[in-house]
């Protein structure tokens, strides 16, 4: 039988290594006897891998990329001691037209691009997995996952997608070296930037929920007590302002007028609006990429311009402005480095100024 790819096997192949056992019930379901942190604690769980099996199993975990289980699997591994990281498995073909395809991705502004033999490189991406949650008149959760390059802070978009083709793996399939790393805590302002920008379309839906729900019942029972105070007022006329049944339906009247007041402070209570973000876990990938050195000439000027093909995608990478250091796909040469257009435009005005 071909054993399965991707995170299935990834998943079933780690529970194994830990000890514990795997049994397929069907295509994408399994009866896992899940690895024991002591004796006696063997647990039995069902996972699926396909999310069509969780409709005829709904007691089964769903394992997804950056989903909760296959984080849980990933920890354990981690702290055994027999898987530390996470690889791509698939390697960086070159061919002797690679250069020239990555050359294409870019837009090179009066100059000419040129580079040695490529090098191989694993570059590290950290996956946080948040969990979100909304808090109203019900209660809600969303798990959202944010990949940045660990080695310039970009926002990978399509990991899942690649992840999917190639799957994962406990140990390189190449033993390159690996590009440095940003500090932890600067990943992870970059992927809470990202995260608080994916909130806003899902907390703007609600709120605007919860408000029409909101206008519609505070329309109700407002409407329901000023019924009231309009048949309490109905039976003051004619009645004299110093007579005790007077009395008695002004505090009535103020009776209505606080319960219509707190009905009305509890339903905004009840569709407000809370979100409440937390960070779950960090997942460590990294992906095979290729790093040409080369150098971006000009009429005048030339300069040193390194660029990066990935493998997995077929393109380039944004390179880096010298002066601004925005990441760009078009580039051009100004006193002996290499700019953006921004910072180019920004550097003929000033000249021309003088």
């Amino acid at each position: 039988m071909t054993a399965p790819d991707g995170i299935e096997a990834f998943a079933i192949t780690a529970v194994e290594y830990l000890g514990g056992a795997a049994e397929e019930r069907a295509a994408g379901l399994y009866t896992v006897l899940w690895p024991a942190a002591a004796p006696g604690d063997a647990e039995t769980r069902q996972l699926a891998f396909d999310p069509e099996v969780i409709e005829e199993e709904p007691d089964a975990e769903l394992v997804t990329f950056a989903s909760p289980t296959l984080e849980q699997i990933v920890q354990l591994a981690t702290a055994s001691g027999r898987v530390a990281r996470a690889f791509l498995k698939t390697t960086a073909h070159v061919s002797r037209g690679t250069a020239e395809r990555l050359a294409r991705s870019y837009r090179f502004l009066d100059a000419v691009w040129s580079s040695e033999a490529p090098r191989p490189w694993w570059l590290p991406v950290g996956v946080f997995l948040f969990r979100a949650r909304y808090l109203s008149d019900s209660r809600e959760e969303d798990l959202l996952e944010v990949a940045v390059s660990l080695a310039d802070r970009r926002i990978l978009r399509r990991l899942a997608e690649a992840i999917e083709r190639h799957g994962l793996g406990a140990d390189p399939l190449d033993a390159w070296p690996m590009m440095a790393e940003i500090p932890a805590t600067d990943a992870y302002a970059v992927a809470r930037a990202e995260l608080e920008r994916k909130l806003l379309s899902p907390i703007g839906l609600r709120r605007r929920e919860l408000e029409s729900r909101l206008a519609r019942e505070s329309g109700r029972a407002a409407g329901y007590y000023d019924e009231l105070l309009r048949d309490v007022q109905e039976q003051q006329q004619g009645v004299s302002a110093d007579t005790p049944e007077r009395a008695r339906q002004e505090s009535k009247l103020r009776a209505i007028r606080l319960e219509r007041e707190g009905r009305l402070a509890e339903l905004r209570g009840k569709y407000r609006l809370e979100a409440a973000v937390s960070l779950l876990s960090v997942l460590r990938l990294y992906l095979p990429r290729l790093v040409f050195h080369g150098r971006l000439a000009g009429k005048r000027d030339a300069a040193a311009l390194t660029l990066i093909w990935d493998p997995v995608e077929q393109t380039g990478e944004p390179a880096r402005c010298q002066r601004c250091g925005s990441l760009t796909y078009e580039a051009g040469l100004h006193r002996g480095g290499v700019a953006c257009p921004p910072c180019l435009d920004g550097t003929l005005r000033s000249q021309g100024s003088h």
